[in-house]
């Protein structure tokens, strides 16, 4: 189900908000204002979509845009950002639309920004692999079923991917026991299914692995409080990576230990947070592998459906 919040974003000068009244940057934005430059420009100029940037933003009308958490939601330099935003023409008031998604998943019902399909709808620029359906029989003999997705574009979230689950006629893994969690890892356990970050930049290579059905809903707390499976079933087996630091597996000289919500907010999970494969969880950030946003924190490269009963 979709809904749109409109919002009225209103621009004042860049220079009162943000260049602490320097005359030349209000001139220079005044001249800028003969020749309309708005929220779409903006956001074509820095490589996001519109929806995305005006998320990032939030409400102006409020208080001033934080461009530190902005920025980090979208995965750009903050004095890009800044650059960008301040040649938006000033005092333009504009009615722009935030598009807002009700998702229902396995009963639950959960709100996102980003846009979902089915299968029969799944865009162009999506590439993904559906493995055949392995089964797996836990400690009380009840039969799981399990499919691995390795999406080779790297460009669905996880609300997307939890989408395409829900209209297979399952949900994202859940997994309840080390031994589940150990059988669903190897159907992953190969590294194309895992997005590293720069070798030698600020994460040290660390990994983003396939998406798992947890998720921590609005208002829980921080880093670890209310997380929930899926499934419905209880969250009482976790397997959050923990910091190692031994360069080899865990290059990070920082804690690692998750989930930790860094940046501006973790509310989803899936393997990996090491610099090989591992199956160990993170916590990730919403945007991770969103589909149409071209600079986004990280790419994700698949999923795990879990089936209650046989789909084949």
């Amino acid at each position: 189900m979709k809904r749109t919040l409109l919002i009225t974003l209103i621009f004042f000068f860049a220079a009162a908000l943000f260049a602490g009244g320097n005359k030349e940057t209000v001139e220079e934005t005044a001249s800028a204002s003969q020749s309309s430059f708005g929220i779409e420009d903006a956001a074509a100029e820095l490589g996001v979509s519109s929806n995305e940037l005006k998320a990032a933003l939030g409400d102006p009308t409020a208080s001033a845009p934080d461009m530190a958490d902005a920025s980090a939601k979208l995965g750009i330099e903050e004095t890009e950002l800044q650059a960008v935003f301040n040649k938006i023409t000033p005092l333009e008031a504009e009615n722009v639309e935030v598009d807002q998604y009700t998702l229902v998943l396995n009963g639950i019902e959960i709100h996102t920004t980003y846009p979902t399909w089915g299968w029969a709808e799944l865009p162009s620029d999506v590439k993904v692999t559906r493995n055949p359906v392995e089964t797996y029989i836990d400690e009380e003999e009840t039969v799981h079923y399990y499919e691995a997705i390795f999406v080779e574009s790297g460009n669905l979230n996880w609300y997307q991917a939890a989408a395409l689950a829900e209209d297979a006629g399952g949900y994202l893994a859940c997994l309840e026991s080390a031994d589940e969690n150990d059988f669903v890892f190897s159907l992953i356990n190969d590294d194309m299914y895992f997005w590293h970050f720069e070798e030698n930049g600020e994460h040290y290579g660390i990994s983003i692995g396939p998406f798992l059905g947890g998720y921590q809903p609005e208002g829980s707390p921080e880093p670890d409080g209310g997380w929930i499976w899926l499934s419905g079933n209880e969250w009482d087996y976790t397997n959050w990576a923990q910091d190692m630091n031994d360069g080899v597996t865990d290059k990070d000289p920082r804690n690692n230990t998750q989930p930790n919500n860094s940046g501006t907010g973790q509310p989803i999970m899936g393997f990996g947070e090491m610099n090989i494969p591992v199956p160990t969880w993170g916590d990730y950030m919403e945007a991770v592998g969103a589909h149409g946003l071209t600079r986004s924190p990280g790419k994700n490269f698949g999923f795990i459906i879990e089936y209650e009963n046989d789909p084949r």
